[in-house]
């Protein structure tokens, strides 16, 4: 009768062993396989696709200017403007205007200190002051405080017409050393064909001063007379021209005076 070989005992401690550390290495595996998948499957595409989420931190101010800008066209030096603009409360709750500035001395605001109901709208009064320069561009901006949220703002353009007009506008002052100093010509002439005279000048550094009323006057510049006035940085003519009344004129000192 033919004999099969024994097996290997159960009971043998190196079989053991191997047993154990194959059963430990198969569970590491599983681990690893499912970790891998949890991490690397469908779900990582989904995310990698979706666009990020950025939140919305853009403030709207609860007042809103019921136009587009204040156009004032055409002004006249030293002649100021009165303008009124409307803002609206387009938020839910009451809300108060804190306060009104531009971005210059020229506009002066006036509003009413009161909260201003949802939907209702509030008027805002502003004088503009275009100043004695004239043939500029005046470009401003008027800004709305609101107690409760952000401010808002608005522009303000016009033109200054030229009625007279004048050249140089500026001039070099001789140095203080120089004795034997040309006098300087200031041109005026009259832009709108009205006649006029020069009144004064402010320090009085004119040569001479003519009287007759004309489309062109001349103001020559008297050096030592603007010496002994005290070296202003600044000279201004009076005409009688009723739209051009002060015209200022500008003087460089020499830069060890300044």
């Amino acid at each position: 009768m033919e004999m099969w070989p024994k097996r290997a005992s159960l009971t043998n401690p190196a079989l053991q062993i191997r047993n154990v550390a194959n059963k430990f290495i198969g569970v590491i595996c599983v681990t690893s396989i499912a970790a891998l998948l949890s991490c690397g499957g469908g779900d990582s595409k989904e995310l990698k696709n979706s666009p990020p989420q950025v939140p919305d931190t853009a403030e709207i101010s609860p007042l809103a200017f019921e136009s587009s800008g204040i156009i004032l066209g055409e002004m006249v030096p030293e002649v100021s403007q009165t303008v009124s603009v409307r803002v609206k409360n387009v938020s839910s709750t009451p809300q108060r205007i804190e306060t009104v500035v531009s971005d210059c001395g020229c506009a002066t605001p006036t509003w009413v200190d009161e909260p201003i109901a949802p939907g209702s709208t509030a008027d805002i009064e502003l004088t503009v002051d275009p100043g004695s320069k004239q043939g500029i561009k005046l470009s401003k901006k008027v800004t709305v405080v609101v107690e409760n949220g952000p401010p808002i703002s608005l522009g303000i353009e016009g033109h200054v017409r030229t009625f007279v007009t004048y050249s140089p506008d500026s001039i070099d002052a001789p140095p203080d050393d120089a004795s034997d100093v040309a006098k300087v010509e200031i041109v005026l002439e009259s832009a709108d064909g009205a006649l006029f005279k020069i009144n004064t000048v402010l320090p009085a550094v004119q040569v001479v001063q003519t009287t007759s009323p004309a489309l062109r006057q001349v103001v020559v510049i008297d050096w030592e007379k603007w010496r002994t006035s005290g070296q202003p940085n600044k000279i201004e003519i009076l005409t009688t021209h009723p739209q051009a009344p002060a015209l200022s004129v500008t003087v460089r000192r020499s830069k060890e005076k300044r």
